[in-house]
């Protein structure tokens, strides 16, 4: 399977650098379970935040729909487009 992410756990928070899954595995709920997964392992291991960036034209809606919330925007980049930092308080139980 064509997918691949990393992140790393440090002051409480998880930062996910890379999230990305080809086009024929995209809209099946992999995405969904695997963002799942890396938060869920990222509490175990103390977080109680997730950081990621992403832009526009790719996965701001993805994200939105799993609870992430826009912290900061820079327009134009690239042009005609936005890059956004996202932000969400993972769930304690």
């Amino acid at each position: 399977m064509d997918r691949w992410y990393n992140s790393e756990v440090y002051w409480g928070w998880i930062e996910i650098h890379k999230f990305w899954l080809s086009e024929e595995y995209r809209g099946k709920g992999i995405g969904t379970k695997l963002l799942a997964q890396a938060e869920l392992v990222a509490k175990d291991m103390g977080a109680t935040k997730a950081l990621l960036t992403t832009y526009e034209f790719q996965a701001r809606t993805f994200y939105e729909a799993h609870g992430y919330k826009v912290v900061g925007e820079i327009k134009d980049y690239p042009p005609g487009s936005s890059y956004y930092t996202m932000v969400k308080v993972l769930p304690q139980e």
